[in-house]
């Protein structure tokens, strides 16, 4: 049964479940046959009997499936099934997805649908039928944006004769039906695979659950390339793109038009977008002195010296051998920039920066910024997965009458040794200073509570927003209502960190394993108490599923008066081109 989205939350976080899907019903069947016959749910798949039982071997078979079924699903989004007839075996019978009537149907925020579809009711296809059925099911669709199927589970017979397994698989598939809205589909199935000629095939397919989410209008309407902001850099891999620079964006008018202008950081050089009166963009990063170094990070606008109008900070991984160091430019508040030598105190220091956060920690009118350090990872991996101590360290600098910045962070005890990804200033206390959260990779994150003039004190247990994991942003907002300032946490998910985790159950300390599954487990809503702590937010009430998540973004999209989440995410991870 799809869990029921508690009231409290339904109407804040909808927009985030527009292509969202229903999760799993629980156990799959299990019995000692592939059925042969075309009535409705004779397919049931066995589990192996002498199952490999060697961790490595699994996981490597797994990893295999894996592997091939993404290049399957490739084959899916450019619905090439000539192509994709080669990962099903001859003998394959499976219950097809298209055509099934339709349970139940739930009405959200915006228009959007969700239904549930009789499963049980579908029939078991041969190879062509199938392929067919799933034709069928995108055939209405003008494009096809995302599709995956993806292995959350396998167990593999042992022995010798032909290798085959039984695997647990999400299919979800999303993109633009006819009349312009989205549409995501989602299911869960148990699929058994087979070995054929050194390469892994299906060879039947058990459908347990079935839920398209869709919306007869767009919501969001692309339009970069017509407003003159889009850019396309070589594939990622390729001989002219092998950057794993994590780039930012800053928003602010720079020439005092009343128009909210746009500054991506980027490899081989910047850019500056200037708004127009039409909703155009110009890019006059070069004219502006912006266009270098590129390679940047995390930027923020901010007013360092109170002239009135804005100055830029950019982020930049210094690896102590010929790295960039943090860089500031003076505005004239005309679009032109000049980059400040040492920048006035923020580029003297060798950092590995991911992200800025501009504060008044002190209270004396000047904007201090605070950077986020991560690390270097072809220097050095992290030294835990858990609770790592050898991230670059943290600097908190203080804006000395906006002639220079003085690093203080390790005075007043913000330094930190995690690998540092995110910050966000907030008055979490409600005594008129700035306290810092900082959301850390392999490790816990800190609340430090300012408590000037005698420094900070991290409080992050007290408050109940640890959240232990890999922290990669933070944002706070009032998704509640209520006048209390909640946080929104993005963290990595991982469906393999998930699925070896699952297979360690009960043979590790008890707290060492929730610990590992909480560094899998995503995204974490917290909200304000009566107390002024926070609670977590379950995770049956959305919103927090975004897969390898970078930084969230709160805003009321829709106009309703409730705050939405977007979040960005998405990472190369393997091989694969399309292994994202």
């Amino acid at each position: 049964m799809r869990p029921t989205l508690h009231a409290k939350y339904r109407a804040p976080l909808i927009l985030s479940l527009v292509l969202g899907c229903a999760s799993c019903s629980g156990e799959g069947p299990e019995s000692e046959h592939v059925g042969d016959r075309d009535e409705a749910g004779a397919i049931e798949i066995a589990a192996p009997d002498n199952p490999i039982t060697q961790l490595e071997a699994v996981e490597d078979a797994t990893e295999e499936v894996a592997d091939r079924l993404l290049s399957f699903s490739d084959k899916v989004r450019r619905r090439d099934w000539e192509a994709a007839a080669d990962w099903f075996s001859e003998d394959f019978r499976g219950e097809g997805l298209a055509g099934l009537e339709v349970t139940d149907t739930v009405s959200e925020h915006l228009g959007v649908e969700i239904s549930n579809h009789d499963a049980e009711a579908s029939p078991g296809l041969g190879k062509a039928r199938f392929l067919e059925n799933l034709a069928e099911l995108l055939s209405d669709w003008t494009r096809v944006e995302s599709a995956i199927w993806k292995v959350k589970a396998a167990e593999f017979q042992s022995g010798r004769g032909q290798r085959w397994g039984r695997i647990k698989l999400y299919i979800h598939v999303t993109g633009v039906q006819t009349n312009g809205g989205g549409i995501g589909i989602a299911a869960w199935c148990y699929a058994k695979v087979v070995q054929e000629g050194g390469e892994w095939k299906l060879s039947a397919l058990d459908l347990d659950s079935l839920t398209v989410t869709k919306r007869d209008s767009a919501i969001f309407t692309p339009v970069a390339a017509a407003a003159g902001v889009a850019h396309t850099a070589p594939r990622f891999g390729s001989k002219d793109n092998n950057s794993f620079a994590f780039n930012g964006a800053a928003c602010g008018d720079v020439n005092g038009d009343g128009r909210w202008d746009l500054f991506l950081p980027s490899d081989g050089q910047n850019f500056l977008y200037l708004a127009q009166a039409d909703g155009s963009f110009v890019e006059t990063a070069e004219q502006a002195g912006l266009a270098a170094p590129g390679g940047g990070t995390g930027a923020v606008f901010f007013d360092y010296d109170n002239d009135g109008d804005q100055d830029l900070a950019v982020g930049h991984v210094d690896d102590d051998v010929g790295g960039t160091r943090l860089c500031l430019y003076t505005g004239d508040g005309k679009g032109h920039f000049k980059r400040e030598e040492l920048g006035l105190g923020i580029g003297t220091l060798s950092l590995a920066t991911y992200s800025l956060t501009v504060l008044d920690y002190d209270g004396d009118g000047w904007l201090d910024l605070y950077a986020c350090g991560y690390g270097v990872l072809a220097k050095e991996h992290n030294n835990s997965w858990i609770e790592a101590t050898n991230g670059s360290p943290n600097a908190l600098f203080r804006n000395v009458g906006g002639k220079a910045f003085v690093d203080v962070a390790a005075e007043v005890g913000v330094q930190g040794n995690s690998w540092s990804y995110a910050s966000a200033a907030i008055d979490i206390d409600d005594d008129g200073d700035q306290d810092l959260y900082v959301a850390n990779d392999y490790g816990t994150n800190r609340l430090y509570v300012n408590q000037y003039p005698d420094g900070f004190v991290d409080r992050a247990a007290q408050y109940g927003i640890t959240d232990q994991g890999n922290g990669m942003g933070a944002s706070f907002g009032d998704f509640t209502g209520n006048g209390k300032l909640d946080l929104y946490v993005s963290n990595m998910s991982s469906t393999a960190g998930n699925r070896i985790l699952d297979r360690y159950e009960g043979d590790v300390p008890e707290e060492i394993y929730a610990s590992l599954k909480k560094a899998a487990a995503g995204n974490t809503i917290f909200t304000r108490t009566a107390k002024g702590t926070f609670e977590k937010v379950p995770k049956s009430a959305g919103g927090v599923g975004a897969n390898w998540a970078w930084s969230p973004a709160l805003a009321d999209f829709d106009l309703d008066g409730r705050l939405d989440v977007f979040c960005t995410n998405g990472f190369v991870t393997g091989e694969l081109p399309f292994d994202t």
